[in-house]
């Protein structure tokens, strides 16, 4: 009986051995290193603020669903949107515009103070963003990127809509990769900037001064 369980013990001792040198030789999997982007802030002269300036309150863009991730879309049929398996942005899209958005707003002298949900200030104005587009179009060459938007600006005293509009632009990558995809977004987004500054200081210069009757 003795010698029984030797033998088995000794049996088990090299079973287990085997095991573990399987395992050991199993190939290991490697981490997925991602390569990620963003979008620059352009710097911008900065003008002072005349005396009762209203304070502007920029609230997070909205985007669509398939837009709000930090994976880099992308387009080569129609009606099909795609994503880079190994390249990220390194937020999503709409919160990447956010600051240049309200860096462009403040250095441009409209606005008395330029600032965001959850700030404690009272703003007069709300100016809301939604995100369209932001995607490379490789239907067509050389591919472009594609970034659309809407932009509304609200008087938060009397709840009118002062001015509602839409922006697009389309900007040539200057090659076919992720790489090319995030300098033509770059270029797009601080090409597309002025305009919007240039809206809303349409808006407010046909805005009637209070003092007006």
């Amino acid at each position: 009986m003795g010698m029984m369980k030797a033998l088995y013990g000794m049996l088990l001792a090299s079973g287990l051995a085997l095991t573990l040198a399987a395992c050991s030789v199993l190939p290991r999997s490697e981490p997925v290193i991602m390569d990620r982007y963003t979008l620059d802030i352009p710097a911008w002269p900065v003008r002072q603020a005349g005396p009762g300036a209203p304070v502007l309150l920029v609230t997070r863009p909205l985007a669509r669903v398939e837009l709000d991730t930090p994976r880099m879309a992308y387009r080569e049929q129609d009606y099909q949107l795609r994503y880079f398996a190994r390249s990220r942005w390194v937020d999503t899209p709409a919160q990447l515009l956010l600051p240049g958005l309200a860096e462009a707003l403040e250095a441009s002298g409209h606005f008395g103070a330029v600032v965001r949900v959850g700030s404690a200030a009272q703003p007069d104005l709300r100016l809301d963003v939604e995100l369209l587009e932001f995607s490379q179009d490789f239907r067509v060459v050389p591919s472009e990127f594609q970034l659309r938007l809407r932009l509304q600006l609200v008087d938060l005293e009397t709840r009118a809509v002062l001015a509602s509009r839409l922006f697009s632009t389309r900007t040539v990558a200057p090659e076919r990769s992720p790489r090319g995809v995030a300098a033509a977004a770059n270029a797009a987004w601080q090409a597309l900037l002025p305009e919007l500054v240039g809206f809303t200081s349409t808006v407010l210069d046909d805005r009637p001064s209070p003092t007006d009757s």
